[in-house]
């Protein structure tokens, strides 16, 4: 499609096209693409479908029309892994140039929608006043755009997966790294969560030999046991799931701070455990190299590894003790010892 220049042609070309892929012109088609033209300006990018196209990444924050605009837009798409959806269902979306570090979230200004009726034509109705206005209101009146810092980890970038595991509950594999590690288990999202699908009733799942009902992982009246195994050193905690998690983590990410994201943790929470499992164990667990405004890299040592490996085992052998002894108690009749 060639750089973009911001003439009112090429704005008129690129709605065009977007109302060709979307299927009709509306405000938010307008919207969309004007979002998008103020936002490209913005991070200094002007080919985004040809030379510039590795360089681009969007946060939509909204399914509505003003979606396909700003794909049309763009050629960031979700199959690509250049955009990203969130479901916050605000009229904004944020652009990022991976190749400077600039991003910009530009959102649609509330106001706008009252400016449209103001326009000399606006009462030949709402829907069109808007359509008109979208078009010719300058960008300070349709948008607010604030300067953000977006942090990208590797498993949300383009490429091939990183890795692929199997959820211990359900089967099904899991890429990306949004997999869920819980009580010794790894675990998919729905399984974790639960899940926006339910099993289908009986009689109901239609006659497909491809047909698999979905299970309702949080409604299903299966009893399971859970226990809990933590070490002390002198009654204090030094070791259990969180800590174990966290060094999982570190070794995945090669970084203490991403690491604590990943758990949904604090930095500094991060580090006062690093310390602990270290002072009360006496033995070096993790490597740290300074420097980055991350905080530079982590690796896990030698002894961490091992101390994990048995950690593990010892889970393993517990879990298998608790699960057997449940079983004689529970399952041993139809109703599942109640």
């Amino acid at each position: 499609m060639g750089d973009l220049d911001h003439s009112p042609a090429d704005f008129s070309r690129l709605l065009e096209e977007s109302v060709r892929v979307h299927g009709h012109l509306c405000p938010g088609q307008v919207l969309g693409v004007r979002l998008s033209l103020c936002a490209l300006r913005e991070i200094g990018i002007s080919d985004p479908r040809g030379a510039e196209r590795k360089n681009l990444i969007v946060f939509i924050e909204t399914d509505r029309c003003a979606a396909d605009a700003i794909q049309s837009v763009t050629g960031c798409s979700l199959g690509h892994r250049t955009m990203k959806f969130l479901d916050y269902g605000k009229m904004a979306a944020t652009f990022v140039n991976l190749r400077t570090g600039r991003a910009v979230r530009v959102m649609a200004r509330e106001e706008s929608r009252l400016k449209a009726l103001e326009i000399p034509g606006g009462q030949a109705g709402k829907y069109d006043a808007q359509v008109e206005a979208y078009k010719s209101l300058p960008d300070e009146d349709l948008f607010t755009v604030s300067e953000v810092r977006v942090e990208l980890p590797p498993e949300d970038m383009p490429g091939r997966p990183l890795r692929r595991v199997p959820c211990d509950r359900c089967g099904e594999f899991v890429q990306d790294c949004r997999e869920i590690h819980r009580d010794g288990r790894t675990l998919c999202r729905p399984c974790a969560f639960g899940a926006y699908y339910g099993q289908a009733e009986d009689g109901k799942t239609g006659q497909s030999p491809f047909f698999r009902a979905g299970v309702m992982q949080n409604g299903h009246n299966d009893m399971e046991i859970r226990s809990k195994l933590w070490i002390e050193v002198k009654n204090e905690p030094v070791f259990g799931r969180g800590r174990r998690l966290l060094l999982e983590a570190i070794d995945r990410c090669g970084s203490i701070s991403q690491a604590a994201k990943e758990i949904n943790i604090s930095y500094r929470r991060a580090w006062s455990y690093i310390k602990a499992m270290e002072d009360r164990l006496g033995r070096k667990l993790v490597e740290r190299q300074s420097g980055g405004k991350n905080g530079g890299g982590a690796l896990l040592t030698a002894e961490a590894r091992e101390f994990l490996k048995r950690y593990e085992e010892l889970e393993r052998g517990i879990r298998g003790v608790v699960d057997d002894r449940f079983r004689a108690i529970f399952g041993s009749d139809d109703k599942g010892g109640l």
